[in-house]
């Protein structure tokens, strides 16, 4: 209900008020202050980006950061190539908005993120992966002695991580709860 006042009437003090306004003002605004939270991560910035794709043309350069519902909860989740704020280190995340997940942690001695990479859409189809028909010969015993799937059906989007020579899929497994992963290009 709207209560009128007469002219000169000074408004009472709330905190809730202010604070409220104060949300209003930085949303209007677009603070940075406001900027997503990843936990131990950040995004990369917009110098680290342009570092990233070099003096490629920006159309032609894959994103370092794609959003999707890649869980099925109908949420838009976002996947990025992310900086460890701890020590700058590279890492692929997905954010799902309850939990974090790491799907590619730099290590020293093992995978990691290379500065180049990016990131592409996967729409649900079936994807051949390193095993499928065509490359399974190339692939020597690896494809029969690992069980690897010659293809992989996503009915969600999935996420490729692409850099020099490979391209990575990850997908959302329903039953583990976790994402599972398949090289398509190596």
């Amino acid at each position: 209900m709207f209560r009128f006042m007469k002219a000169g009437t000074s408004i009472p003090f709330r905190p809730a008020t202010l604070r409220n306004l104060a949300c209003t003002i930085l949303i209007a605004t677009g603070s940075p202050a406001l900027a997503q939270d990843y936990g131990e991560w950040r995004a990369l910035t917009e110098e680290e980006d342009k570092a990233r794709i070099g003096d490629t043309a920006a159309e032609s350069i894959d994103p370092s950061t794609i959003e999707a519902d890649f869980d099925g909860d109908s949420r838009t989740d976002t996947a990025l190539i992310a900086v460890r704020k701890a020590d700058g280190t590279r890492d692929l995340i997905v954010d799902l908005g309850r939990s974090v997940h790491v799907l590619i942690r730099s290590e020293e001695r093992g995978m990691s993120v290379d500065p180049e990479a990016g990131l592409g859409l996967a729409k649900p189809r079936r994807w051949d992966t390193i095993c499928g028909k065509a490359l399974r010969k190339l692939q020597g015993g690896l494809c029969e002695s690992e069980r690897y799937p010659a293809s992989v059906t996503l009915k969600l989007p999935g996420i490729l991580y692409i850099e020099n020579g490979l391209t990575q899929l990850y997908y959302w497994d329903r039953k583990k709860k976790a994402f599972e992963s398949v090289v398509l290009v190596n």
